[in-house]
């Protein structure tokens, strides 16, 4: 049990952190890639199985705020002749980044299925540079994340300011 406890903690470190660049991968950081690869590929796996949950859950959110709140506040300033630029540019700003996280899940998910159809024991190498690749990917998702926080942040904000105007 410790055994696999401690190989989980080298996958989520390998698999998060960036620590080893991929063309010097060693003979022992293949060899723990070949002894460990069903657990790897389980990891991989759940990881999958939790990042499509919050996929869905984040997108349907994400699509929860634009539909049903930016939007319709931004069309009942119109109707009344209180547009506010700085709404109007975020509800554009939220949109975009919202289809850039849709796309770069896509790819995410595509490049994690690629890696779990690699032979870990077979082709090391090969798994373990395509692993640094879907890091990079993950984290632009990451970065999509935080980016709308950030705008859902700003548009609350800008709300605050403009009831405070009228």
């Amino acid at each position: 049990m410790k055994k696999k406890r401690l190989i989980f903690y080298y996958i989520i470190l390998m698999f998060f952190c960036p620590v080893f660049s991929a063309s010097a991968l060693s003979n022992g950081q293949k060899n723990v890639i070949i002894d460990n690869c069903d657990i790897v590929k389980d990891s991989l796996k759940n990881v999958q199985k939790a990042d499509s949950r919050a996929r869905i859950f984040l997108g349907s959110h994400y699509e929860t705020v634009l539909s049903k709140y930016i939007m319709p506040l931004n069309v009942r300033l119109l109707e009344n002749n209180k547009s506010n630029a700085g709404l109007i540019e975020n509800q554009k700003e939220f949109s975009e980044v919202k289809a850039g996280f849709t796309a770069d899940y896509i790819n995410y998910q595509q490049g994690l299925e690629e890696l779990v159809a690699i032979d870990c024991r077979a082709e090391p190498e090969r798994f373990y540079d395509k692993l640094v690749s879907v890091r990079t990917k993950r984290g632009k998702m990451v970065a999509d994340v935080a980016n709308m926080r950030k705008l859902i942040n700003k548009n609350i904000n800008l709300v605050k300011e403009l009831a405070e105007s009228l």
